[in-house]
């Protein structure tokens, strides 16, 4: 059934009224859009309470540009209330806003009902509607002046102000370039009210086209599509601030389709899981000598042994390592200053694999703790712009460099990330369960999964310590020689102290 165009329906089933503010209007209006919930979903219903809207809402234009002072529609409780009270026929009419003349009128299709509805359009409409501004007379109608309007720079300052505080560095760093270069191309003191869809696209397609001086080629789509993103959370902000009516200009510009992000996987443009043969070159410790960093070498283990994000390892601190029952431990959490995860999922209690511990894992944590030390890491930046894991990854990245280790595809990328690849396809090789492999490396779970999401309980450290056999790391890697070259750069235990607090 075909719904009017005044009609829109939201996601779950509720219509509402739309209507665009005549142009010469939108002054004396004081919005270019009106709409109105008509609290119903039931189809029918909605014609005709939208059919109602559209007729007083053309008699409020109309006493508009006549100079007088229109009577406000009615409340869709009152339009209800209206249509319950009676029998009477009632005919459903698109209106058009800016001519107001009836554009189609449905009826049953007989020759009688047909008529009757002729014969109500002929009382609807017998009575002559005011002229446009500009009309035969040649006399326009006054249009109140215009309030200043909030400039494109102001707005991004007030986001700055209320926003940038709450952001990670990462983030605001992405988001102010994308507002410098909607500012630069719109121009600053361009009225946000003023920014249409048309050209926010002009600006999107410039991104994607133009070739920015000292750079050899145009932005990505995928590229444009995240600076796009980011600048529409501008108009988000101004909307919930009342500073901006309307649809968002900017938001859906640029969309990679799924076809698209299909054809760039297809194309490798992903991360690659390292092979057992890379594994080998990369862990000898004649090789893993090469890292100076302490935390790269600690980073990239514990990423071997735990599938970890690069960030959640980077922030951890010592408080976080603890015993249950006798099985070492870390939780992976935001209890501590600096520390962040992905998801509500990536809260979770990791077991220390009995590798880790024979490499000497808990041995510098305790001797961090000996020492007073709060993270595992205590030397290491975790404020970066670009994330708290940088200075790993970097490190690795030229490490790997330095081993002439490369992608496979020319596209394809090579990093802390892809030991967390690794991880996940070994154990799914074993023959534990997808939920209990989520559950270690910090997926999130299935939306639709209501067995695993309203009625499982979170997994035990123990419960998760059966995925060990699934990194069979052991077989090749020399413990004796990675510990040696861990413990070198490890915090020593003071002489005489012997204790070993757990917490």
């Amino acid at each position: 059934m075909r719904i009017a165009h005044h009609l829109l329906r939201s996601r779950f089933g509720v219509y509402h009224f739309r209507l665009k503010v005549p142009a010469d209007l939108h002054a004396a209006v004081g919005r270019t859009i009106i709409k109105i919930s008509l609290r119903t979903s039931d189809h029918r219903a909605a014609q005709a309470y939208s059919c109602a809207l559209s007729l007083h809402y053309a008699q409020a234009f109309a006493a508009l540009r006549g100079a007088a002072m229109p009577k406000p529609p009615p409340s869709i409780e009152a339009i209800v209330a209206s249509e319950n009270a009676d029998g009477r026929r009632r005919y459903e009419i698109d209106i058009d806003p800016l001519t107001l003349r009836p554009t189609k009128v449905r009826t049953d299709g007989t020759p009688e009902d047909h008529l009757a509805a002729m014969q109500t359009l002929g009382v609807v409409f017998a009575q002559a509607l005011p002229q446009r501004p500009g009309g035969a007379t040649g006399q326009a109608v006054a249009v109140p002046a215009k309030p200043a309007r909030l400039s494109l720079a102001d707005a991004i300052r007030l986001y700055e102000e209320a926003e940038a505080p709450s952001l990670k560095p990462n983030t605001w760093s992405q988001r102010t370039r994308a507002f410098e270069s909607l500012k630069t191309f719109l121009g600053p003191n361009t009225p946000v009210a003023s920014i249409t869809r048309e050209r926010a696209g002009d600006w999107a397609h410039d991104l994607i086209t133009r070739v920015p001086a000292g750079k050899k080629k145009a932005m990505t789509k995928r590229t444009a599509g995240n600076c796009v993103s980011h600048a529409a959370q501008l108009f988000v902000f101004l909307s919930r601030r009342g500073k901006f009516e309307g649809a968002n200009p900017v938001k859906g510009v640029v969309v990679l389709s799924k076809k698209e992000k299909d054809a760039r996987r297809h194309a490798g443009f992903k991360w690659e899981p390292f092979g057992v043969d890379t594994l080998k070159r990369i862990f000898e410790p004649a090789n893993l000598e090469r890292i100076r960093g302490e935390h790269v070498r600690w980073g990239v283990v514990i990423a071997l042994y735990t599938g970890a994000r690069v960030g959640e390892i980077a922030q951890l601190y010592v408080r976080d390592f603890f015993k249950e029952g006798d099985l070492p431990c870390v939780r992976l959490t935001t209890d501590s200053d600096g520390q962040s995860l992905k998801t509500e999922a990536s809260h979770r209690i990791v077991p220390l694999h009995p590798d880790l511990v024979a490499l000497g894992l808990w041995e510098r944590v305790e001797a961090l703790r000996a020492g007073g030390a709060e993270r595992l890491f205590p030397d290491m930046r975790i404020d970066s712009k670009a994330g708290s894991g940088n200075a790993i990854s970097k490190g690795f990245g030229y490490y790997l460099k330095q081993l002439a280790v490369k992608p496979q595809r020319a596209n394809g990328r090579l990093g802390v990330h892809s030991l967390r690849k690794t991880v996940i396809q070994s154990l799914q090789a074993s023959q534990l369960s997808g939920e209990r492999r989520r559950a270690f490396v910090g997926h999130e779970r299935g939306d639709a999964d209501v067995h695993e999401a309203d009625y499982m309980r979170p997994w035990s450290a123990e419960e998760l310590a059966s995925l060990f056999p699934g990194l069979k790391w052991a077989e090749w890697l020399d413990l004796a020689g990675v510990r040696k070259l861990l413990q070198d750069a490890s915090p020593k235990r003071k002489r005489g102290d012997r204790s070993a607090t757990t917490a």
